[in-house]
């Protein structure tokens, strides 16, 4: 398991290794108003999972976008109350779909819209304090808790509107999304560069090491 404490919203955090069916991101945190805060997994400059609590009217709001292109929302009760909450938060990795889970109750399931082993980034902005990260279920061959180079500038000014998408070096943007690689693609370091964010060789072998 890795674990962050304490981490400064907003924040974005990498991960050192895709994720596999099993794996499970825990979020401690505490809510303390009645204003939106939003939970991201990100893959260079999409989002492959946005989880958005939101107070007015009390919803969850599930999405991903892919080049800033919204997809269409998913839907259901928030179950963070509004005032003064603290708060356990689970993204359970499953292999057609992940399960989020509040406090212990399992609150909504979102089908991959884009494969589970893009994500590179967990990312979190809004009104809300975390208090400990923590990464499970991963393969953990690579060391984590450093600064991972994804071939891309990262993600400076994240959750603020100062926000630059993720670009690469010298390439043109994608002439495809996620979207267009099957679920069910096993994704290799390689595999996983070239496929989706058309690096050059000399830059694949950044990837996860």
């Amino acid at each position: 398991m890795h674990s962050v404490h304490e981490p400064h919203v907003p924040f974005t955090l990498p991960m050192n290794e895709p994720p596999i069916p099993g794996s499970v991101i825990e979020v401690h945190g505490h809510h303390k108003h009645h204003e939106v805060f939003v939970v991201e997994l990100l893959s260079g400059p999409h989002v492959v999972l946005h989880l958005s609590f939101r107070f007015h009217p009390h919803e969850l709001v599930l999405n991903s976008s892919a080049h800033g292109n919204w997809a269409h929302e998913e839907k259901t009760h928030n179950p963070v109350p509004k005032h003064d909450h603290h708060f356990t938060l689970k993204i359970k990795v499953q292999t057609t779909h992940y399960d989020i889970e509040v406090d212990g109750h399992h609150v909504a399931t979102f089908n991959h819209r884009y494969p589970f082993a893009t994500v590179q980034a967990l990312g979190v902005h809004g009104d809300v304090h975390i208090k400990d990260v923590h990464f499970q279920g991963f393969h953990f061959q690579n060391q984590w808790g450093n600064q991972h180079d994804f071939g891309h500038g990262g993600y400076q000014a994240y959750g603020t509107p100062q926000l630059r998408a993720p670009s690469f070096p010298g390439q043109p943007p994608p002439q495809h999304s996620l979207r267009s690689l099957p679920l069910n693609t096993k994704m290799t370091p390689a595999s996983y560069c070239k496929n989706i964010n058309q690096l050059p060789p000399s830059l694949l072998i950044k990837l996860y090491g």
